[in-house]
């Protein structure tokens, strides 16, 4: 009867032991790796705030308004929302929408762009559905990937429609969250984005060159070179823009999720002479944003989030069920092998008799 309960018993821990084991393999290779990649559900806006050194409003130069056109440190804020909206396998299509506004809340520029990424690298995806309506890319744009490492990283810069590098420079804590610390400085390039450009003026009359440039803070001698240019200006004179920036991104690494950012951005416009040669580039805009502080707070609580349900799931519930898992099935083991040595040995212990009594 002994042996019957302990041969039950360990088929029971046996088959436990199994199923946790088999548990912790399907976390480990199917639950982890569906989650160490971009959500399909992904939506995620995020607030800033800044100051416009000098900007250029668009609305008011369409209609003339050359006195409400250049705004000088001015208070701005801005928007930036990634959304998922499509996802095929590997690939994410994801759209990422900025948004400026003035302190009044008076919409001064709007760019959106959908890229294909790789849900996994976060870079450009290799082979999305033709379907999609992406912009051409290379390298990072709309995050870092899920398990950041402490190296650079190729930057996607819509604007210019080229490439730079985010520098890993260091580890600091932000919002309470342990992050790595990139860098990316976008050289002065031409603008190529048909949103920002549409947005612009491609030509002004000589007049409004004129009001504009005694508007604009400029240096004396930036000032003094407009003015000799003028009677060399054709009419209308065309313009055209560049742009450059400096940005930092606090990322938490286990998620790739961005917890803060700060950048500069300027673009300039430039005239072209009736001789064929150009002035100088005269900045047009001029724009420093951050997070605001709820901002940053609530990136933080994401990625703290989505950090502790990573290492739920891939290290913590697969180390439980690793560990139950061999403690039960050797258990069991040593249970169905002792069953078995108790059974082969039942009929031949001491004080056994044989059915037939006493030999005569």
């Amino acid at each position: 009867m002994r042996s019957r309960t302990g041969t039950g018993w360990g088929i029971a821990l046996a088959a436990l032991g199994v199923l946790s084991l088999a548990a912790a393999a399907i976390l480990a290779w199917v639950v982890v790796p569906d989650r160490k990649q971009l959500p399909a559900d992904t939506d995620t806006s995020r607030q800033f705030s800044g100051t416009a050194k000098l900007l250029l409003n668009p609305q008011a130069l369409a209609t003339g308004d050359l006195r409400s056109a250049v705004l000088i440190n001015v208070p701005v804020t801005a928007q930036r929302t990634v959304k998922a909206t499509a996802t095929e396998g590997e690939a994410a299509e994801v759209s990422d929408t900025r948004v400026l506004s003035t302190g009044t809340g008076a919409q001064v520029g709007r760019t959106e762009a959908t890229y294909a990424v790789d849900r996994k690298s976060l870079e450009a995806a290799s082979d999305p559905p033709s379907s999609w309506q992406v912009v051409p890319h290379e390298g990072l744009t709309v995050s870092w990937p899920i398990g950041a490492k402490k190296q650079d990283y190729t930057a996607w810069v819509n604007e210019t429609k080229s490439t730079t590098t985010a520098r890993f420079v260091r580890e600091e804590n932000k919002g309470g969250v342990d992050t790595y610390v990139y860098e990316a400085d976008v050289a002065t390039a031409p603008v190529k984005d048909e949103q920002v450009l549409g947005a612009l003026p491609k030509g002004l009359p000589v007049s409004a060159v004129t009001a504009l440039a005694s508007a604009l803070p400029l240096p004396p001698d930036a000032k003094a070179l407009l003015a000799q240019a003028l009677p060399a200006l054709p009419d209308p004179v065309p313009l055209n823009y560049t742009y450059e920036a400096k940005s930092t991104f606090w990322v938490e690494p286990t998620t790739g999720l961005v917890v803060d950012t700060e950048r500069a951005e300027i673009r300039k416009a430039g005239m072209v002479l009736r001789t064929g040669g150009a002035l100088p580039g005269i900045p047009v805009y001029d724009v420093a944003t951050n997070f605001t502080e709820q901002s940053v707070n609530e990136a933080a609580a994401d990625a703290n989030d989505a950090k502790n349900s990573i290492d739920l799931y891939s290290t913590t519930l697969p180390l439980i069920l690793l560990g139950v898992g061999l403690v039960a099935l050797v258990a069991g083991v040593a249970l169905l092998l002792a069953g078995r040595r108790a059974a082969g040995t039942g009929g031949e212990g001491p004080g056994s008799a044989s059915p037939a009594g006493p030999s005569p």
